[in-house]
């Protein structure tokens, strides 16, 4: 399944806790770009509900309330929709979707990527997959 070509103006951005600019990005900032500069949608900044990048927490509080904002789980993924994964059992970590299997994401101490949904690293930490309606 190849790749929108929009996605590689992300790929590589690197990850800076509470990013929200072409120099750096966390999950969420990266989100926050891809729906503004491709889809034309504004989601919420959320930087301010949590402390840094470890504050899993505040991160996993902060996800569970905009989850139930006009979020809808989705059995079928499409590009657009956010990945929601869970760490140390928590929801704390999202990516946005390129199609039915490949995600953009960014992770401390890395840049942008994309992986796959049915990574090992990645299929058994799947909490869910969300379309904004």
């Amino acid at each position: 399944m190849p790749l929108p070509p929009w996605a590689a103006a992300y790929i590589g951005v690197p990850y800076v806790d509470k990013g929200r600019s072409a120099t750096g990005v966390d999950c969420w900032g990266l989100a926050v770009r891809v729906y503004r500069e491709v889809f034309h949608r504004e989601l919420p900044d959320c930087s301010t509900a949590y402390a840094n990048g470890e504050d899993w927490s505040g991160i996993a509080a902060e996800i569970e309330r905009v989850r139930g904002t006009g979020w809808c789980r989705t059995e079928q993924p499409h590009m657009g929709d956010i990945v929601v994964l869970a760490i140390a059992g928590r929801p704390w970590h999202c990516g946005v979707m390129l199609n039915s299997l490949a995600f953009l994401h960014a992770s401390p101490g890395d840049s942008v990527v994309w992986d796959r949904l049915d990574n090992p690293r990645w299929s058994r930490r799947i909490e869910g997959i969300y379309r904004h309606e």
